[in-house]
């Protein structure tokens, strides 16, 4: 990730972003300051301690402090936890010089939702939902300040260290801080080079070895992971995936394999492809269909990739399929073979597709839409007032 520097003759900066990170720990969150130093990001941390009033305003006089020393085009970025980010979002209600964003994890006490901070600052705070409440029960997007609301979750769910951690709704947390601090310090990342190169290694390289090796050079050292949701293949770190690829999912890729990019969304650190693939089943193909003998049969699927990118490397791919609408092309199920309870209460076919979804998805007919819903009688009385409107 770098700057986005404008035509502006003012660069006399090349030093990386900084970021401080505190809370109310006397040691740093070591995951949490790898984490952002992945992202090239110049990280410091600051503890909050408040035993006494003067440790209290020695910290509010270090937080209100933090431009000094900067360079004249330089911002900084506060990312904090708990009792610390109520302290710093207090302290921002004035301007702090500089600061081009805060990212506030569950404070333990939350901003008056009308209130609106200095509008060069990005404020982003993240409610743990299950232990906080919006003061006056304010829906978060009628905040004045960027809210985000995790309801499942407690204080502590981005603290690897914390009982209440979750790391699903950390990853989400932390994908939308990124995307804040990012758009205050008005930084671009171009993440896209690193999806493609993972893409000509799976898919371009005939070689299982050499492009194996072309994957695994583009992930983090921290532990990537792949995962193939339908099927459950994958793994968890580089020499786990190297052998994926290389044993399995490489050679499965069969003579006439097709893969065509439908859509392509780039985010800050994630590149989200939709794709149709295609093949015909002549091989043993482990990673879609494992352990099934040839069938012969074609199959043609849409295909959801989301990559995650951090510093530069892939730390992670889902991939998310049809797996029913394989099962299907290939013979393997049967959408008329309803269990005889399910067809005396009515039902006169398995919920499922094949080909014909793919097609859609590239040129949509209506005519080739609902025909479920209408072989069961839920559009009944339906079809004269759809027919209006013709399309």
């Amino acid at each position: 990730m770098a700057n986005n520097k404008s035509s502006s003759f003012l660069h006399f900066d090349h030093t990386p972003p900084l970021v401080y990170v505190t809370s109310s720990s006397p040691h740093p969150p070591e995951k949490t300051l790898v984490w952002w130093k992945e992202d090239g990001f110049d990280v410091h941390y600051i503890p909050y301690t408040a035993s006494s009033t003067a440790e209290r305003e020695s910290y509010i006089r270090t937080i209100s402090t933090l431009d000094r020393g900067l360079g004249l085009t330089q911002t900084y970025a506060i990312v904090a936890y708990g009792d610390a980010a109520s302290v710093v979002l207090k302290v921002a209600m004035k301007p702090m010089h500089k600061c081009s964003a805060i990212i506030a994890y569950y404070p333990t006490q939350l901003p008056d939702p009308t209130h609106k901070y200095p509008s060069m600052l990005n404020v982003t705070v993240h409610v743990a939902g299950l232990s906080q409440k919006i003061p006056g029960n304010v829906a978060p997007e009628n905040c004045a300040w960027k809210c985000y609301v995790y309801d499942h979750c407690g204080f502590g769910f981005a603290d690897p260290t914390a009982r209440n951690y979750s790391e699903g709704d950390a990853n989400l947390a932390g994908s939308r801080s990124l995307i804040s601090i990012a758009k205050g310090a008005q930084m671009e990342a171009d993440i896209e080079p690193v999806a493609d190169a993972a893409w000509r290694g799976k898919y371009d390289i005939e070689d299982p070895e050499v492009g194996a090796n072309e994957v695994v050079s583009r992930m983090t050292q921290n532990a990537p992971h792949v995962t193939l949701l339908p099927t459950l293949e994958g793994g968890v770190g580089r020499r786990k995936l190297q052998e994926f690829y290389r044993e399995f999912f490489i050679p499965s890729l069969v003579e006439d394999f097709d893969i065509r990019l439908v859509s392509r969304t780039i985010g800050i650190d994630r590149v989200v492809d939709e794709m149709i693939v295609s093949f015909t089943h002549t091989d043993d193909m482990d990673w879609i269909l494992p352990g099934v003998p040839p069938t012969d049969k074609y199959v043609e699927i849409g295909v959801v990739s989301i990559v995650a990118v951090r510093g530069g490397k892939l730390v992670s791919e889902h991939m998310y399929w049809d797996q029913a609408s394989v099962l299907m092309q290939v013979g393997l199920l049967d959408p008329k073979a309803v269990p005889k309870k399910m067809k005396d209460e009515g039902l006169k076919r398995l919920p499922v597709v094949g080909a014909e979804a793919t097609k859609q998805l590239v040129e949509p007919r209506h005519g080739q839409y609902n025909s479920l819903l209408k072989m069961h009688g839920l559009m009944d009385g339906l079809d004269e007032l759809n027919g209006v409107n013709g399309a």
